[in-house]
């Protein structure tokens, strides 16, 4: 089905929507950071007091905030790197460690926090969580026509996934409120290029029984439809599920030494091994929804054709089990709406004859329906076809 012009509308304003969220949340980060530069708050271990700290050098000057004794100010004079030192060795920390960046931007070395960072943490929270929304509305729009399309299931894994961020990022967040002096920017960070491992962590339970079911479900498929590389394609799904959390528990249980490089480019692989397989699961569930709703979907009772797409047949000519079951659907549909509207539907069955078999499938599919007792004048058959895309050409030109 082709998108409708009305929810045409409804997506394009979506799509300006997510433009605008991008432009504001753009438009606000700099706002931020231009407002909080040459400022920076430094929170001291309960023992030390912001009196007794004293910068090395004229680079930034520092003075104790009136809310608290714990609580440094410290204000920019100048671009570097600068030690503020405890000068009377009182208490558990004996300096504090800061960069001056170009535009007054205050980079505290020692815990990742900078000018303004517990404001741009809020926003890149709200943004995430704006885009994620915007994307999952997106995305069951497209569900009513495009249900499988490449777009739809893109929107619908994005949105999982972004979903999953702002979950995380909500928490580091809440945090970060709850506790200034104790949850740094640092700790957001290690959260965020964690997150894949935790998040295969909860779902590896659900996967795994998703993975073993799926190739259950595929030996069955192979037993009725024999071996045919599409029929193997549910073990390789499974296969590439299982190898995916194998790997990773291999990759997190591995001991890495180095240098401080060194381990980082290691952390930063295991970081991209987990979101890309997180990304890749966030995927499938995109797919699950998608044929959960379409499992849902009832047609209306007002069709006058009905295309039913082939797939193998029997040495003998006879359709297998999966054709079957389509055929029989076919037909119950018909008997569904010839009772409730008195409307009687022509049958399109459709498919070529492939090498290994003795006829067309949609001879194969005629003589089925026949055999039930369709009339060969309510059949229309299309056998010339070799893949979906020439099914549905072929049997809209014999339509």
């Amino acid at each position: 089905m082709k998108i409708t012009g009305q929810d045409k509308k409804i997506i394009r304003r979506l799509g300006i929507a997510s433009l605008s969220a991008t432009v504001i949340f753009v438009i606000l980060l700099f706002l931020c950071i231009a407002l909080n530069a040459g400022k920076l708050d430094i929170y001291l271990p309960k023992d030390c007091h912001a009196s007794d700290f004293v910068p090395e050098t004229d680079i930034v000057s520092v003075q104790a905030a009136p809310d608290s004794e714990n609580h440094i100010i410290v204000i920019a004079e100048g671009h570097g790197k600068v030690f503020i030192n405890n000068v009377t060795g009182n208490g558990s920390c004996d300096f504090e460690y800061v960069n001056v960046l170009p535009f007054g931007v205050i980079y505290d070395i020692s815990n990742g926090n900078f000018s303004g960072s517990q404001y741009v943490t809020l926003l890149v929270h709200w943004y995430v969580l704006s885009i994620a929304i915007l994307l999952i509305a997106s995305f069951f729009v497209r569900c009513r026509t495009e249900l499988f399309s490449y777009t739809t299931l893109f929107f619908g894994g994005t949105a999982v996934f972004l979903s999953g961020a702002s979950l995380v990022m909500l928490i580091s967040v809440i945090n970060y409120i709850r506790n200034p002096e104790t949850y740094f920017m640092m700790n957001i960070y290690s959260i965020l290029s964690n997150s894949g491992t935790w998040f295969m962590g909860l779902s590896m339970p659900f996967m795994l029984i998703f993975a073993v079911s799926l190739a259950i479900s595929n030996f069955f498929l192979i037993k009725h439809e024999g071996r045919r590389f599409p029929n193997l394609l549910g073990f390789i799904l499974s296969i590439l599920i299982i190898c995916g959390y194998i790997g990773a528990i291999v990759l997190d249980r591995l001991f890495w030494s180095g240098s401080e490089q060194q381990i980082r480019i290691f952390n930063t692989f295991i970081s991209v091994y987990t979101t890309a397989f997180v990304y890749f699961e966030c995927m499938l569930v995109s797919v699950i929804i998608c044929g959960l709703i379409a499992a849902k979907k009832k047609p209306s009772y007002h069709k006058t054709h009905v295309i039913i797409l082939g797939c193998a047949i029997a040495a003998d000519g006879t359709p297998l089990p999966l054709l079957r079951g389509r055929i029989d659907r076919a037909i119950a549909f018909a008997k569904e709406q010839k009772e409730k509207t008195g409307r009687t539907i022509i049958f399109v069955p459709s498919g070529g004859k492939g090498n290994d078999e003795v006829i067309a499938e949609a001879e194969s599919m005629k003589n089925y329906l026949v055999s039930q007792g369709i009339p060969e004048r309510n059949i229309i058959v299309e056998n010339k076809s070799s893949n979906t895309q020439e099914n549905m050409r072929f049997s809209l030109q014999k339509i």
